[in-house]
């Protein structure tokens, strides 16, 4: 081979087989069994969620929320964060029709933390459940969605994952939701996979619980909270240190979030490029978490690239193709178990083959470009991270000036 072809595959291979090594280890994660929870306390429990003018969406939402069957004692509490259309409206009728709905308002934003956390924050602060459950405004629940959260509590889980979904089994409506359906299922499945392995790194914002003893126990948000995600994968992240606690993965059916679809394929595009664009900051995120990141997305970019350049360089072919059918493998594999284990046996077959072959193609297109025009977070994510570096700076220069003159 020329040079450069052997330069390149040399780059392709580092990138794709720690990514391969990833699959291997969410496959053997699907194949470890984690113990039903078989807690029966009844703790008081808070369920936060955080609306910025959601009038659309809100109502289904409040809806679902008020067919929840619990024992214990059960709040909801919806923030209305400084929304300008009918959303202070759904929320106070709620509130005048059910007594476990209570209205939390945000004025004015935050200087401390970025809007999200900041109305998650601002929940929690204004809530009294020993469990904290937080959602989003835009979701529907099974009728027992809270006992199922709560019964994963054993005495040492600090936090629990839950599963999330954009259709249930058989409802996707065009080839879109199935797809991103499919591409969802995936992120779950990793997920639920390291978690087995004690790896407790991310979260979605749709669906998690913790103790409020936990999340007192660090600190709250902390300075994570002007991150982009500070309410998500950093908190499950600081959650995964506490010394004796664990953190657990909930794929109970009962346990199962819905939330809604995207309309198109420009719009899913757009979500997850705005995902991709909160990992720019990797302030505070655990080493290995964006080493994993980093080799997740970069591995795809090089694998498109590298089908491209087999139409110039036939020499790539073997070892280009020959690695990507190995990752196909893999993927639908995996996926067909993990589908089979959580009852969705509908996105099996064609549909999983067609994803696995976009995959790096969608994934490639977003994480591009996430850097050509990063994606937009109402929470300011730039301020957060110059206030940082702000400081960072300032300590170094203190540190100096002790050296040098000695205060």
């Amino acid at each position: 081979m020329s040079v450069f072809s052997t330069v390149f595959v040399i780059l392709l291979y580092a990138l794709m087989l720690p990514y391969i090594g990833l699959m291997l280890m969410v496959l053997i994660g699907a194949y470890r069994a984690q113990k039903r929870p078989i807690s029966r306390e009844r703790p008081s429990v808070s369920v936060i969620i955080p609306a910025h003018n959601e009038q659309d969406k809100l109502e289904a939402t409040l809806t679902s929320l008020s067919k929840q069957q619990y024992r214990g004692r059960l709040e909801f509490v919806i923030v209305n964060d400084r929304s300008i259309d009918a959303t202070p409206d759904i929320i106070q009728r709620f509130v005048e029709q059910d007594s476990r709905f209570r209205l939390v308002t945000i004025t004015e934003p935050s200087r401390r933390f970025a809007p999200k956390v900041n109305a998650v924050n601002t929940g929690i602060q204004n809530s009294s459940g020993d469990i904290i459950i937080a959602s989003d405004a835009d979701c529907q629940y099974p009728a027992r969605w809270v006992a199922s959260m709560v019964s994963h509590f054993e005495p040492d889980v600090a936090m629990v994952v839950g599963y999330v979904e954009s259709t249930r089994a058989g409802g996707a409506k065009n080839w879109v939701e199935r797809f991103e359906s499919t591409d969802w299922f995936s992120l779950m499945l990793t997920s639920r996979s390291l978690t087995h392995f004690g790896w407790k790194f991310a979260s979605s914002a749709n669906n998690q619980a913790y103790r409020r003893s936990s999340f007192e126990a660090i600190g709250g948000f902390g300075a994570s909270g002007r991150a982009p995600s500070g309410d998500e994968d950093l908190l499950t992240q600081r959650m995964g240190k506490l010394p004796g606690m664990r953190v657990v993965f909930a794929s109970a059916e009962d346990a199962k979030v819905l939330t809604r679809p995207v309309p198109n394929l420009p719009a899913l595009l757009k979500q997850r490029r705005r995902w991709v664009s909160r990992y720019h900051h990797t302030l505070h995120y655990h080493p290995a978490f964006m080493a994993s990141i980093g080799v997740f997305g970069f591995s795809s970019v090089f694998l498109v690239l590298g089908i491209i350049l087999t139409a110039f360089i036939p020499e790539l072919d073997p070892w280009v193709y020959g690695l990507w059918g190995v990752k196909l493998a893999i993927e639908m594999y995996g996926m067909s178990l993990g589908l089979a284990q959580m009852g969705r046996r509908d996105l099996m077959g064609v549909t999983t083959f067609v994803w696995a072959l976009l995959h790096p193609f969608f994934i490639a297109t977003v994480v591009i470009w996430s850097f050509l025009k990063p994606g937009a977070w109402y929470a300011g994510a730039r301020s957060y991270r110059r206030r940082f570096l702000k400081r960072q700076v300032r300590e170094f220069g203190r540190k100096v000036r002790h050296a040098i003159v000695g205060y």
